[in-house]
């Protein structure tokens, strides 16, 4: 049976962890087993880094026991440039290239010389979208695959520190649907996670816990790795107010370095905010998670609550995930906060993830080009001595198989000669109906069109100041339909058979709409133009220039005498498109 676990590595700056994580059948994740170890020395220092990170991955790949399993690995966020980009509205295919475009803008590396992806973040209504940009220089990324490599494991993907966490939360908090802010920190540095629904955005401080570790060493003047040692285990952060002091002098000293340092870390988290907010145009955050190393320092989480005030709380990378039976699950709580790159690495070898960047060293982009090739390379061999076989054997068949094919095609064609009338007869019958249907269908629209006409205009009124008396059709200015009290019909029949030795021109068919407006304090005759300026919006009429000839289709009697109830109006206004009024 084939080994379903997925190994994990994350290559911190001072400490490197690994996990195995298993799959439930419920498609939930699941920790078999995990594992930190310790670098010593000021992470700062990149001289010591790579020899140190070989011993420290050695010793984890047999504490975790992956020799030569799949590994996914992230890289820390440091030495990593992202960038969120908005590009206007482009196709699919086009994509790609603006991206590409928007790459060699913005990042400061020549493309050629670094490894780089993309993850489209947002699609905006009118089809803006926005991109997070990584890139990473070639040499330090190829020199963290190798040391990877060298330990024994199969390197299959190499993800980033903070999007791997962003992963990780929303597989972990999915309750979450306010925005929330979650802050790594880190030995280096520390990376800024902006949750905001679909919405995400990245930015990593190169403020850490090595540079409080030097604060306290050049406060009390010993080196960094013992003033590490004292910060792990006495180390908390000085609380502001009327708070009582630790009775210890040297440790209550050391709780106001690590204050003053973290000061430094909030006013740059909350530039980091206001940069959010009116350049990417993200909402402030309503919640705060810490995560990483430093977030097991005392009383980190009621530092930022004082400071920023927001409810603040320990990350918890294991939420989602179901621990095994080999776990201690006591010291996996305690460990939590650090497993969240863990846990989105895990997410990432399952699967589909909410952010999938890859920055793929050479030595890996070299074997996937090669795996690639190889099965088409095989499929092309035996692809020609295939068709070799098949055309020996269809050189023989195809003279018979022809004779039979050709019969049979001819007993085809006389039958579908035969079809062929008849569907022409049934198009010709088909061609009589449907003139026919055409007349009925016009019929029917015709004398359903007063009835929507009607309702229409009972949709505009807004008041019962105004009421209609009258409702006329006009062809060439002149009623349709005859008098209500009789007269005009000798008129109408005059101008009808006045031009008949000449071509007719084109009539101009209009609609007069005549009633009564009551008296009111908004500006007597304001009800009168609003309810015409409805009515010239409607699609039945034709009137784009409504506002600047107005006062050519509206007539209204002024209402300034006192003993009148109501006044007249009268709107006339040409018809969108001639009807058959009869």
């Amino acid at each position: 049976m084939a080994d379903s676990s997925i190994a994990v590595i994350n290559l911190g700056s001072q400490r490197v962890g690994g996990a195995v994580f298993g799959r439930t059948p419920g498609g939930d994740l699941i920790l078999k087993r995990y594992a930190f170890v310790e670098m010593d020395g000021d992470p700062s220092v990149d001289v010591s880094r790579l020899p140190q990170l070989k011993v420290a991955l050695g010793e984890l790949v047999n504490r975790l026991k992956i020799r030569g399993k799949k590994t996914w690995c992230a890289v820390p966020g440091h030495p990593v440039f992202s960038r969120f980009v908005k590009l206007p509205p482009v196709q699919g295919d086009k994509l790609a290239q603006i991206v590409e475009f928007e790459a060699r803008q913005n990042v400061p590396w020549q493309l050629d010389e670094v490894s780089w992806d993309y993850e489209v973040v947002t699609k905006s209504d009118l089809g803006e979208v926005e991109v997070v940009l990584a890139a990473m220089k070639c040499e330090p990324l190829n020199e963290m695959h190798e040391e990877v490599a060298s330990s024994g494991v199969s390197v299959v993907g190499m993800d980033v520190g903070p999007l791997a966490l962003y992963n990780a939360f929303r597989y972990s908090y999915p309750d979450v649907d306010e925005p929330a802010l979650v802050v790594d920190l880190g030995a280096r540095s520390t990376n800024l996670v902006f949750v905001d629904g679909d919405k995400f955005f990245t930015r990593n401080l190169l403020v850490g816990g090595a540079a409080v570790t030097n604060a306290i060493g050049k406060e009390f003047g010993v080196q960094f790795t013992e003033a590490e040692r004292q910060k792990c285990l006495q180390g908390f952060v000085a609380l502001g107010g009327a708070v009582e002091d630790h009775p210890d002098e040297g440790v209550n000293a050391m709780s106001k370095v690590m204050r003053n340092s973290m000061t430094r870390l909030h006013a740059e988290i909350m530039r980091t905010i206001t940069f959010y907010r009116s350049q990417q145009g993200g909402s402030a955050p309503k919640r705060m998670f810490v995560a990483g190393g430093g977030s097991a320092a005392g009383y980190i989480a009621e530092f930022f609550t004082e400071k920023l005030k927001l409810p603040v709380e320990v990350f918890n990378g294991l939420r989602g995930v179901q621990l095994d039976r080999s776990v201690n699950a006591e010291a996996a709580q305690v460990d939590a906060p650090s497993l969240g790159e863990l846990s989105g690495l895990a997410l990432r070898g399952m699967g589909s993830c909410p952010c999938e960047i890859e920055l793929v060293p050479d030595a890996l982009a070299s074997a996937r080009d090669a795996a690639r090739r190889a099965p088409a390379l095989i499929l092309a061999g035996l692809c020609i001595m295939g068709a070799l076989g098949a055309a020996i054997f269809w050189f023989k068949s195809a003279d018979a198989a022809i004779q039979n094919r050709s019969s049979s095609l001819q007993a085809e064609s006389g039958r579908l000669t035969k079809l062929a009338t008849d569907i022409r007869q049934l198009d010709q019958r088909q061609e009589e109906l449907r003139v026919r249907s055409g007349q009925l269908e016009q019929a029917v629209t015709d004398r359903s069109w007063w009835a929507r006409l009607l309702n229409e205009l009972n949709q505009r009124f807004d008041n019962d100041l105004i009421w209609l008396t009258t409702i006329e059709p006009l062809k060439d200015g002149k009623p349709l339909t005859a008098p209500l009290w009789g007269g005009g019909n000798e008129e109408r029949s005059k101008d009808d058979t006045s031009k008949s030795g000449a071509r007719p021109a084109a009539p101009v068919y209009s609609l007069k709409i005549q009633g009564l407006y009551r008296g009111n304090a908004e500006g007597e005759q304001k009800v009168v133009y609003d309810f015409a300026a409805k009515v010239a919006k409607m699609a039945d009429f034709a009137v784009p220039d409504f506002e600047t000839k107005r006062d050519e289709y509206v007539k209204v009697d002024s209402g300034v005498e006192e003993d009148r109830y109501a006044y007249h109006f009268e709107i006339k206004m040409p018809l969108s498109k001639p009807l058959q009024f009869k």
